[in-house]
């Protein structure tokens, strides 16, 4: 933990990154959580999971890195609680026409509940993905189609409750 003072108080500064063992990421989410700490400075892990009503202010350095989904997320972090809160996204001067396009669904979609509008302008920015094109990666790439779509047919068959 950093500490600082400015007009003689205390700063409490702490950091949050995914190479942080478990036990140290827990420790420092219960520091902020019980005021310990006054800032977190955090990469995109705190996207899944921050859910504290002090954590009132984001600043994003260099927004055109995130996709419209994943900045959606992170600006849900923040304002859950009584205070007033502010979401702050930096990018650079020059912006591509796809990144404006994200950043300009981001601030239209200000509202409780936009997750559809975001999901919806993710989707037609993104595209729907091809399972089956070359440009596919993952699980298809790495074993092949017939054996995924064995494993897959399995699977859904394990899920309705029926044994291979």
């Amino acid at each position: 933990m950093l500490k600082l003072q400015k007009n003689n108080q205390n700063v409490k500064i702490d950091f949050l990154h995914g190479r942080l063992k478990e036990k140290d990421i827990t420790r420092v989410m219960e520091d902020f959580k019980n005021k310990k700490i006054d800032v977190l400075v955090a990469t995109s892990i705190i996207e899944n999971g921050l859910d504290l009503d002090n954590a009132n202010t984001l600043i994003v350095d260099d927004a055109t890195r995130l996709g419209l989904a994943q900045a959606y997320q992170l600006r849900g972090r923040i304002g859950r609680g009584a205070n007033k809160a502010f979401a702050y996204f930096f990018y650079p001067k020059e912006l591509k026409s796809v990144a404006k396009m994200r950043l300009d669904a981001l601030k239209e979609a200000n509202y409780l509940g936009a997750g559809y509008q975001i999901a919806m302008k993710d989707l037609e920015l993104r595209g729907s993905g091809n399972i089956l094109g070359k440009e596919q990666s993952g699980n298809i790439n790495k074993i092949g189609l017939n054996l995924y779509c064995q494993m897959l047919n399995e699977t859904v068959g394990q899920l309705k409750g029926k044994t291979a």
